[in-house]
């Protein structure tokens, strides 16, 4: 085999302009070696391709590792230098990034991302594999899916759990504590696949405090407005949270739900088990109002998605956040001033205090909720078989006109809560 002639040459302080600008050679590679992390260079061959590598001696010979093809916008210097840190510290703690087998009998090996795949088809029939995969694709494998499984300590979790937590202009505890369960359920299922791992990482690592119950609830003029505005959101927003409103089912029971859930004729829903929080099936009635939304939806591109997402018909839409932003800031025009950031789940708050505020029974609102909890818990759940069907036909109908005497009053509140 014919060796390449490699050209040396010393640390340089790269920056991303400057490995775009250096030389390509007429023939072989050149290397230049970065000042920041030790060990990583980028090669430039003939061809012009500047590859990062990374120089280390595994198990008592000098290994090249390839970090990534460098792109000034989707592998940086600075997207380089991350990686070649983890790598170089998996090296560190006795680890082979090359994924070879090691000679020990069941020894580890392998990335979180490459364990991750075999993870998804392990717990591909949860109900939650749809969160399983977006907390993953999002928030771990950009930051640990290269790393060697058996090589993340407590202390690798603690700072991803506390990125997540600190991302961004607002602190995000709910989800960084929904990382931090994720992983941890993702290492129960890998230790046993693990043969250095003794202790599971999650465990003992740091994680935010359990946030406050919300208590935030639409007031009377915050309904009005927020229907109002739905009237020009247009598909899936307006009509899948007027749904949501009627209803006060989950975020996801409505923007997942398929087209065969619905007996209009007898005005219900039923969400199956399989997608219901809880996993028990649940009976909605529709009330009329509910009932003519469902029933003026398109089908679109023959999904069977009630509201199916524009990317892929196959499943519900998404992009919450956005939307969400867009509908606060439309109230705030109709109201003539701030609106309170409030969440889609606290439309479910606010027809459970709404329900109450029309007498209707708590064991009642519980079951429109689909709750196993509270009255519904225990023995009581056990040996109570009642669906309460009608009951929560009643409440569901008293409810639509509540929303609808709010909705066409002629008077502005003076911003009553529905308490």
């Amino acid at each position: 085999m014919q060796m390449q002639e490699v050209t040396m040459a010393g640390a340089v302080g790269l920056t991303d302009a400057k490995i775009k600008g250096l030389d390509v050679p007429e023939k072989g590679q050149a290397e230049y070696s970065d000042k920041v992390v030790p060990g990583l260079r980028i090669r430039i061959g003939a061809s012009g391709v500047r590859t990062f590598i990374i120089r280390k001696r595994i198990g008592g010979r000098i290994a090249n590792l390839t970090v990534g093809r460098f792109h000034d916008r989707r592998f940086t210097l600075s997207d380089a230098r991350k990686k070649a840190r983890s790598l170089l510290n998996d090296i560190e703690g006795g680890a082979d990034p090359r994924g070879e087998t090691r000679k020990a009998s069941g020894a580890g090996s392998g990335t979180i991302r490459a364990l991750f795949a075999n993870y998804k088809k392990a717990k591909a029939g949860k109900r939650s594999i749809g969160e399983i995969e977006r907390i993953f694709e999002r928030y771990v494998l950009p930051a640990i899916g290269d790393r060697l499984a058996d090589s993340i300590t407590r202390a690798d979790i603690t700072r991803l759990v506390d990125g997540v937590a600190t991302a961004g202009g607002k602190p995000t505890p709910v989800m960084a504590r929904a990382v931090a369960a994720q992983l941890s359920a993702f290492y129960s299922w890998a230790m046993p696949r693990l043969h250095r791992l003794e202790v599971n990482p999650c465990r003992d690592a740091g994680k935010p405090d359990r946030p406050k119950a919300r208590e935030r609830v639409l007031t009377i003029d915050e309904i009005k407005a927020l229907w109002t505005v739905l009237e020009e959101e247009g598909h899936p927003w307006g009509p899948a949270v007027r749904l949501l409103i009627l209803t006060g089912q989950r975020r996801d029971e409505v923007f997942s739900a398929d087209r065969d859930e619905f007996d209009l004729e007898a005005g219900l829903w039923t969400i199956p088990g399989d997608r219901a929080k809880n996993g028990k099936a649940h009976l909605v009635p529709l009330s009329p109002a509910a009932v003519t939304i469902v029933k003026a939806l398109p089908t679109i591109d023959g999904s069977a998605k009630l509201f199916p997402s524009r990317t892929d018909p196959e499943r519900g839409a998404s992009g919450f956040s956005k939307a969400l932003a867009r509908i606060i800031g439309n109230m705030a025009k109709e109201l003539g001033g701030p609106v309170e950031h409030w969440t889609l789940h606290d439309l479910r708050r606010t027809m459970a205090t709404g329900l109450q505020r029309l007498a209707i029974r708590l064991e009642v609102t519980e079951a429109v909720l689909n709750h196993v909890a509270g009255t519904r818990g225990g023995l009581v759940g056990v040996y109570q078989r009642h669906d309460f069907l009608e009951e929560k036909r009643h409440a569901l109908d008293a409810w639509a006109a509540e929303v609808k005497r709010i909705v066409t009053a002629t008077e502005r509140g003076n911003v009553v809560a529905l308490r």
